[in-house]
Order: C-alpha cells, then sequence, then structure tokens
C-alpha cells in the first residue's frame, strides 16, 4: 500500500473509520502500515489499498489520510489531509536512517505539502528537508510559490495580503496553511453551503 507516513505512525494501530468509494463511512479499527481494517463485527482483518478508498481517519492522534494522485504520478496514494475546504492542503512526509560507509549514520526527514482546488490536480507548495548528510530541497521555490499564488488569486484582496506578508517573511508552511484556511473561511462566508 503506498502511503507517506512518518515512521512515528508506521506501527500504529488506532481506532478509526475509513470511507470507501461510495461515500459510505465503516468505523473500524486501522492499522495504515499494513494496509488492514477491521470492524467491530470481523473476525480477520480486511485489506485496502488507496485504489479501494477515499480517505481514512484515526481518532487518537485526529490524522485523516486521503487518496489522491501525485503529480506525474500514475498510482493513487494516501496523504495526510491537514485543510479540507475550497483549497485542500495534504502532506507526505518521508524518513529515513541508515549508515553511510566512510560518513557514518546518516538520517533525512523530506516533507512535501501538496494543494489543490476542487477536484483539480495536486501542486506542490512546499518542500522542507533535513539531512545529517546535506540532500537538500528538490525542485524550484519560485515554481512552489507560484503554484500556492495560483491557488488563491481569485481572491485578489487575500492574494495582495500574502504577497505583502511574504515581503517580510519565510515562505513556510505556517504561512501558507494560514493563507489557505483564510481562504477558505472566507470562500465559506460568501458562499453558504458549498
Amino acid at each position: 500500500m503506498a502511503t507517506l507516513l512518518p515512521f512515528s505512525k508506521l506501527i500504529a494501530q488506532q481506532n478509526g473509520y475509513l470511507v470507501n468509494l461510495k461515500g459510505d463511512t465503516i468505523r473500524c479499527n486501522i492499522n495504515p502500515s499494513g494496509g488492514k481494517w477491521k470492524g467491530d463485527d470481523d473476525k480477520h482483518w480486511n485489506k485496502f489499498t488507496a485504489d479501494d478508498i477515499k480517505a481514512f481517519h484515526m481518532y487518537e492522534d485526529s490524522s485523516t489520510y486521503a487518496s489522491v494522485r501525485l503529480p506525474n504520478a500514475e498510482k493513487l496514494v494516501f496523504l495526510e489531509w491537514l485543510e479540507q475546504g475550497k483549497i485542500n492542503l495534504y502532506q507526505a512526509q518521508k524518513e529515513s536512517a541508515g549508515y553511510v560507509i566512510k560518513v557514518g549514520f546518516s538520517y533525512s526527514n523530506t516533507v512535501r505539502w501538496y494543494a489543490n482546488k476542487d477536484k483539480d490536480d495536486l501542486k506542490q507548495v512546499k518542500v522542507t528537508s533535513t539531512s545529517l548528510i546535506g540532500a537538500g530541497a528538490i525542485g524550484s521555490r519560485k515554481n512552489r510559490e507560484k503554484a500556492f499564488t495560483d491557488l488563491i488569486a481569485d481572491n485578489p484582496e487575500l492574494l495582495s495580503r500574502f504577497k505583502e506578508a511574504i515581503k517580510g517573511a519565510e515562505y513556510s508552511f505556517d504561512l501558507i496553511r494560514y493563507y489557505i484556511k483564510t481562504y477558505n473561511d472566507e470562500y465559506a462566508e460568501k458562499h453558504p453551503g458549498k
């Protein structure tokens, strides 16, 4: 199963629910690393993939994962669904650790954030990479920032506020998330029920 989860969530089995392709919600116990779920009345574990269900939610840590297609990818994967609304925000985290000959212990942690509006394709809006052996970020920050501003461009006032804010601040995840939340709140206020 293709799920991009940090190490801390790979072994955790939690109560939660999943949403099948019909939109039905099924309360169950979820083992995300094994791609398995077990309903209250089930004796055996059922397998699932990103092709089988739309999303799953785990109660203990309040995390929700949605089945999405990454840019330029053929297969669906689960990404953590951080913000839901007119604009959706997702997170993919990849951690790795090991031993590199002549270098010693190595560790890297790369977090990528993706966003989309409505049902549009995902756009990468931010990457943060930490490495003890110097991996660095992947891709162009300018392109990721443009992908983000394109998402909020239909709200010129908000776009203007973002451009002003970015002048004196780092293009950070917190800034992106704040403007997505603000966009979604303002959209919901102007379009109740959508």
